[in-house]
């Protein structure tokens, strides 16, 4: 099964209005079990620059896209936060990179 990796940076100056925008989403945007598996809901760290998270999800390969959409629409909910930037991408697992190369 694939994963879900969403990665966010933004300044130490917007903590409470990202803060703030998550808990909003996440009453928007719920959980969707029927999709995705959450692994990691929310990790924080700070670096140099601001703060950083990481969120990290497993998804059956059929629901992939949809999974996709769906936090691709949850992300959208932060877009008028200047200085909050993200990357989403869905990663393969080792043993299915391996099929893709004959050798699983």
């Amino acid at each position: 099964m694939p994963y879900i990796i969403v990665h966010c940076w933004y300044p130490n100056h917007l903590a409470d209005e990202v803060a703030k925008k998550y808990l909003e989403t996440m009453e928007k945007f719920p959980p969707d079990e029927s999709l995705s598996k959450t692994i990691v809901p929310a990790a924080v760290s700070t670096t140099r620059k601001g703060i950083k998270t990481i969120t990290i999800s497993e998804v059956e390969r059929p629901k992939l896209g949809d999974a996709l959409e769906r936090d691709a629409l949850f992300m959208a909910e932060f877009r008028h936060i200047n200085g909050f930037r993200f990357e989403m991408k869905s990663w393969a697992t080792v043993e299915e990179a391996m099929k893709q190369i004959g050798m699983g």
